[in-house]
């Protein structure tokens, strides 16, 4: 008897947002007021060393001595952004956009804020006048990616992380969020090329060796899946999804002990996890666990699962 069926999924991990935070003095040489030159200095000296309170509250007197000028306002933002201010960063790089028109790196920071902020289709006309601004502006090229990624637009995405990478060939992250827009679209044998490409320049990231399995698992590949999970889970124990991702290639496997044992784990640590539940009382009906398969599937059904509730119906008295 068969229970496996087409509802059982792989996860993949989210893409990487490549945050790039510019600290810089001066834009232009100064002719301020030496007063404000030192409030800007200290600002920028206690955001590096992580004081950001201390910082903010220099900036404030560095754009209150004169708020003609840009550079206050610049690293205002950026400390603001660090601080999770996203709105008041937004406010201060307008402000630079208008004082300093010519420059893209306002427009950029404006557009990441944007992003945290949910609004990907402001951020992308921010990274589109960035680009316009500086041609070669790879991060903008990749964080615009990054949004299309957000609104479903995967090819558009893919345009945007090509490129990133034209300008930038070892642009680790472009590769595994391209990766994960060729994925997306089904496009397997392209995934897995990123993928590659990505461990290549970077063996130490769980999740490029996490989603090339989860791409390798659905097409069918799942002895290289496990290997890659079983990488994944060696670089970050803690992760569930790769520890899931796992457990169901032990399942396509027949591998019913090996998935049991991960599911147990799964469980340990998130009792009520019900796909976690669900699957493993799979695992336990194909290892003649009538008793114990029912119990999980009973769990997962109260849990809002409709495949233990199936199961349930089909395998239990």
């Amino acid at each position: 008897m068969v229970v496996l069926h087409g509802t059982m999924r792989f996860f993949f991990q989210k893409p990487l947002l490549f945050l790039l935070v510019f600290l810089f003095f001066p834009m232009v040489l100064f002719s301020q007021k030496t007063a404000q030159k030192e409030l800007l200095e200290s600002g920028i000296l206690k955001a590096k060393l992580g004081d950001l309170k201390a910082a903010l509250k220099d900036l404030n007197q560095a754009v209150a001595a004169d708020t003609t000028v840009a550079e206050p306002y610049f690293n205002r933002g950026l400390v603001r952004s660090q601080m999770k201010d996203y709105k008041g960063a937004i406010r201060d790089f307008s402000k630079v956009t208008l004082l300093r028109p010519s420059l893209a790196e306002p427009y950029y920071n404006r557009g990441l804020a944007k992003d945290y902020l949910q609004d990907h289709k402001d951020a992308i006309r921010d990274y589109e006048k960035a680009v316009l601004l500086q041609a070669n502006y790879t991060e903008a090229f990749h964080n615009m990616g990054l949004a299309k990624y957000d609104l479903g637009e995967y090819t558009e995405a893919i345009k945007d992380f090509s490129r990133a990478l034209q300008y930038k060939p070892d642009f680790t992250e472009a590769y595994y969020n391209r990766g994960l827009s060729r994925f997306n679209l089904n496009d397997l044998t392209g995934a897995i090329l990123d993928f590659n490409q990505a461990i290549k320049l970077d063996s130490s990231q769980y999740e490029y060796y996490s989603s090339r399995g989860a791409a390798k698992a659905a097409e069918g590949s799942y002895l290289e899946a496990v290997a890659d999970f079983s990488v994944a889970k060696a670089l970050a124990p803690a992760d569930t999804n790769t520890r899931m991702n796992l457990a169901l290639a032990y399942l396509y496997l027949k591998d019913y002990r090996e998935a049991l044992d991960e599911y147990d784990k799964i469980l340990e640590g998130s009792p009520g996890d019900a796909e976690a539940l669900a699957n493993r009382g799979v695992a336990k009906h194909y290892l003649s666990d009538k008793t114990g398969a029912c119990d999980d599937w009973k769990l997962a059904s109260e849990k809002g699962s409709e495949k233990a509730k199936s199961y349930l119906l089909k395998f239990c008295d």
